[in-house]
């Protein structure tokens, strides 16, 4: 018998975004479309202003929607956008996200192992330059997940295979959410960072066994912040020495 999941409460904020899912699937919302005000939406749904806020909040920091100063509220334009993000949160529920880091730092690990043995000088300079970016980004979470996202692929394409370049790239966007969620922990951007030099160095330095244990190491803990928010911290979920047990390899 498969084991019960336990289930977990939403916030009011995530119902809102629910209901928008919801609502862009079925056709009721379209692209471009104005969404209602924040009071609007404080009336038409019973909720607090706050939980409005950050309804928007979420939609906002993955692009979904755009803020206009004195215009309002409007969903993306981009029909494929809404459509194929949403579609992969429904897919992302057949995963745990245990399973999703599993195979994101198999594919790492190994992208990484080909990109010291077959990179030059120059993939290696295109790696530093999106690693600048992400330190240029850093006051900005919405922005920072986009150049986090470029310096992995920079890595990526240093490998030179494009399927496992592929295969990353859908797996880190199945975990798009919750990647921005570990992001907005208090200091968790500098300890990005601090990781992306060290598995710098360690490409620079042409040893395969230390570039492969940093980018493991690098997941390994995104992995536990990770395990953190989706669990809340509450005495039934994984221990972090579970957890890192469970992922390694």
């Amino acid at each position: 018998m498969k084991d019960f999941q336990k289930i977990k409460k939403a916030t009011i904020s995530e119902t809102i975004v629910e209901q928008i899912k919801e609502m862009v699937l079925d056709g009721q919302l379209t692209p471009g479309q104005k969404l209602p005000s924040e009071r609007e939406f404080t009336e038409i749904l019973g909720v607090s202003r706050s939980s409005v806020r950050e309804a928007m909040r979420s939609l906002s920091s993955i692009g979904l929607i755009d803020i206009r100063s004195g215009e309002g509220t409007f969903l993306n334009d981009n029909t494929s956008l809404l459509t194929d993000h949403f579609q992969l949160q429904c897919l992302m529920k057949k995963y745990s996200i245990l399973e999703l880091v599993e195979a994101r730092k198999m594919i790492e690990i190994e992208i990484i192992k080909l990109a010291v043995v077959r990179g030059d000088a120059n993939d290696i300079d295109f790696i530093v330059e999106r690693h600048m970016e992400t330190m240029e980004k850093k006051n900005s979470p919405a922005e920072f997940i986009k150049a986090d996202f470029n310096f992995h692929m920079a890595i990526a394409e240093a490998s030179q295979n494009r399927y496992l370049a592929e295969m990353l790239s859908a797996t880190r966007e199945l975990l798009l959410e919750i990647n921005t969620e570990v992001i907005r922990k208090p200091g968790q951007i500098d300890k990005v960072i601090k990781t992306h030099e060290s598995i710098i160095e360690a490409i620079k330095s042409g040893n395969i066994n230390k570039a492969q244990v940093q980018m493991g190491s690098h997941i390994d803990m995104v992995a536990v912040v990770m395990d953190d928010i989706e669990c809340g911290n509450e005495a039934s979920c994984t221990s972090k020495e579970d957890l890192l047990k469970t992922i390694e390899h």
